[in-house]
C-alpha cells in the first residue's frame, strides 16, 4: 500500500505537493491553536458568569438598600418605647425635617385600628404582623412592600410603605450586563421588575439571591451569546487561519519559485538548440536566483550556438574537402582507365586479355567511387540497381573479342547499401560476368536482386543460360577465380551458393531497410 501512495503522490504537481506539505507542517500549529481557542472560551465563559454574579450580588445590594429603609423605619418606631401621641408627633417632625428619604409610616392600636400616619397614601388596614419581629410583605394591589413590626407588648403596630416603581429605580441598569428578566418573588407572588422580552431557554442563565433574611428571593435572568454560534467561531477561526497561513505559504512558493521556473521550462523546451538563440522570459519574480539562473542559461544557450555554429562551418569545410578528394579519385580513376585501354588496343592475345581484365576492375572500382560519390551528396547509400546497370554498360563495353555484344540483364529491387557492401558487390559482379564471358560468350546472363524474410538482407545471383557442360571446370583461371569470389564472400560474412555445371552464383548482402 506504500509504494501506489509514494508513486500517486509522485505523480502530483510541485504546487499540490507544497500544498500538502505545508499544510501537514502547519496542522499540529493550528492544532495548538485550537486547544488555545476552546481553553479562551472557557475561560471567557466563566469570566462571563462571574460577572453577572457580580452583577447579579450588585442589583440585590440595591434591592436590599430600599428594602432597608422600610425595615429600619418600622424597627425604629418599635425601639422608642414612646406612648402613641408621643410617637405619632415624633415621626411626624421627623418627616418635616427629611420627607424624601424617609417611607410613609402608620401606626395602629392593638386592635387594628389606624392611629396616625406620616405621610404618603393612606394605609387603612394593616398587614399581617409577625410577633417574632419584624416582617416584609409584596402587596400586588398597592405595588408596594409593606414592612410590619409590632411593640413587644402589642399594644402597637407599625407599617411602613414603599412603592414597587422605587425597587425599579433601583435596578436600572447597574452592571452593563445584558439583563433579560429580573422578578422579585415571595412565595407564590412574583413582580416582574424588568423584562425585555422572550428570549430562548437555552441562552439564559438564571440566578436567585435572597432577600429580607430568606423572606424575599430576587430572581435574575441574564441572556448569554449563543453557545453554538460562539463554539463555531472558536472551532473555525483556527481551522481557518491554518487554512490561510499554508495557501498563503504555497501561494507565495508558487509566485517566486514554481511559476517563474514554468516559464523558464517553456523557453527551454520551445529553444531549438544551436539554430537560433534562447529567448528567455520575462521574469518579474523578486526573486534573484531566479534571475541569475536564467541568465545562466541564456548565457550557455548563446554559448552553445556559437559552438555549434563553428560546427557547422567546420562540417561545411570538410563536406568542401570530401567532395574534392572524391573528384580527384574519380578523375584519376578515370584516367587510369583510359592509360589501360591506351596500352591495350596495342597488345594482342594474353596481353590483351590481362589489359582488359585489369581495365574492367579498374571501371568497377570507379563505379563505384561514383555512386559513393552520390551517396555523399544524397546521404541515403549506394543504389545496387544503378550500380548494377553502370557495371553492365561498361563489361559489355570491354568484353573480350569472343563475347562482344553479350546480353546482361537486369532484375533488382530498388535498394540502396553502403560503400562497405558495394565494394565487394561491384567485384563480385565484375568476377562473375568475366567468368561467364569467357566460358559462355554466346550465352547471356541475368543479375537479380531479390529480398529475403528480413529487411535487412536481400540475395544477389548471377546466372547464365545457354553454357556448355563442364565449361567452368576447362576454363584454366577457374582456381584463380574460387580464390578472388570466395575472399570477397568473406567480405560479405556470408556463404557463397555456387553452380559449376549451370553457371550460378548466389550470396546473401546486407541492405538498408
Amino acid at each position: 500500500m506504500k509504494q501506489p501512495a509514494k508513486l500517486a503522490f509522485a505523480r502530483l504537481s510541485t504546487g499540490t505537493k507544497m500544498l500538502l506539505i505545508l499544510s501537514a507542517a502547519m496542522l499540529p500549529l493550528g492544532f495548538i491553536a485550537l486547544l488555545t481557542s476552546l481553553d479562551m472560551a472557557r475561560s471567557a465563559s466563566a469570566e462571563q458568569r462571574m460577572a453577572v454574579r457580580t452583577g447579579m450580588a450588585f442589583h440585590a445590594t440595591r434591592v436590599e438598600m430600599v428594602i432597608d429603609r422600610g425595615r429600619d423605619a418600622v424597627r425604629s418606631a418599635r425601639a422608642s418605647l414612646q406612648p402613641a401621641s408621643a410617637l405619632c408627633a415624633s415621626i411626624a417632625r421627623q418627616v418635616r425635617l427629611d420627607r424624601g428619604s424617609r417611607p410613609p409610616l402608620a401606626i395602629f392600636d392593638g386592635e387594628g385600628r389606624r392611629i396616625c400616619q406620616s405621610h404618603g397614601a393612606p394605609i387603612d388596614r394593616i398587614a399581617p404582623v409577625d410577633p417574632k419581629g419584624d416582617h416584609v410583605w409584596l402587596d400586588l394591589q398597592r405595588r408596594s412592600f409593606r414592612f410590619t413590626a409590632a411593640a413587644p407588648d402589642r399594644s402597637l403596630l407599625f407599617e411602613a410603605d414603599i412603592p414597587l416603581a422605587e425597587i425599579r429605580f433601583a435596578i436600572g441598569s447597574g452592571g452593563g450586563l445584558p439583563l433579560n428578566r429580573m422578578i422579585l418573588r415571595q412565595g407564590p407572588v412574583d413582580v416582574v421588575l424588568v423584562d425585555h422580552g422572550e428570549t430562548a431557554e437555552k441562552d439564559i442563565l438564571r440566578l436567585s439571591q435572597p432577600l429580607a433574611g430568606n423572606q424575599l428571593a430576587l430572581i435574575a435572568e441574564y441572556r448569554l451569546a449563543p453557545s453554538r454560534a460562539r463554539t463555531m467561531l472558536v472551532v473555525l477561526l483556527p481551522l481557518l487561519m491554518w487554512a490561510a497561513a499554508a495557501f498563503t505559504g504555497w501561494l507565495i512558493v508558487n509566485r517566486l519559485l514554481l511559476r517563474p521556473l514554468s516559464q523558464l521550462k517553456q523557453s527551454i523546451d520551445s529553444w531549438k538548440g544551436g539554430r537560433s538563440s534562447l529567448q528567455l522570459p520575462r521574469l518579474t519574480t523578486p526573486s534573484h536566483e531566479i534571475r541569475d539562473l536564467a541568465e545562466s542559461f541564456g548565457a550557455v544557450a548563446a554559448r552553445i550556438h556559437d559552438h555549434e555554429q563553428e560546427l557547422e562551418d567546420g562540417l561545411a569545410r570538410q563536406t568542401r574537402l570530401t567532395r574534392e578528394v572524391h573528384h580527384r579519385v574519380k578523375n584519376n580513376l578515370q584516367v587510369v582507365s583510359s592509360l589501360i585501354n591506351l596500352h591495350a588496343r596495342g597488345a594482342e592475345g594474353a596481353v590483351a586479355d590481362a589489359y582488359g581484365a585489369i581495365q574492367r576492375r579498374v571501371d568497377a572500382l570507379a563505379v563505384v567511387h561514383r555512386n559513393h560519390y552520390a551517396e555523399l551528396e544524397e546521404n541515403n547509400g549506394v543504389s545496387v540497381r544503378a550500380l548494377a546497370g553502370e557495371l553492365a554498360t561498361s563489361l559489355r563495353a570491354s568484353a573480350p573479342a569472343g563475347a562482344t555484344g553479350m546480353p546482361i540483364a537486369l532484375n533488382l529491387i530498388d535498394v540502396q547499401v553502403t560503400q562497405d557492401v558495394a565494394v565487394p558487390a561491384a567485384f563480385f559482379i565484375t568476377e562473375v560476368v568475366e567468368l561467364l564471358m569467357h566460358c559462355n560468350p554466346q550465352g547471356s546472363v541475368l543479375i537479380s536482386l531479390q529480398g529475403t524474410d528480413r529487411p535487412d538482407r536481400a540475395n544477389l545471383r548471377i546466372e547464365t543460360v545457354g553454357m556448355a557442360e563442364g565449361a567452368l571446370d576447362d576454363y584454366p583461371g577457374i582456381g584463380r577465380f574460387e580464390r578472388v569470389v570466395t575472399g570477397i564472400a568473406r567480405q560479405f560474412r556470408a556463404p557463397l551458393s555456387q553452380d559449376l555445371q549451370t553457371g550460378r552464383f548466389e550470396i546473401e548482402i546486407s541492405v538498408r531497410s
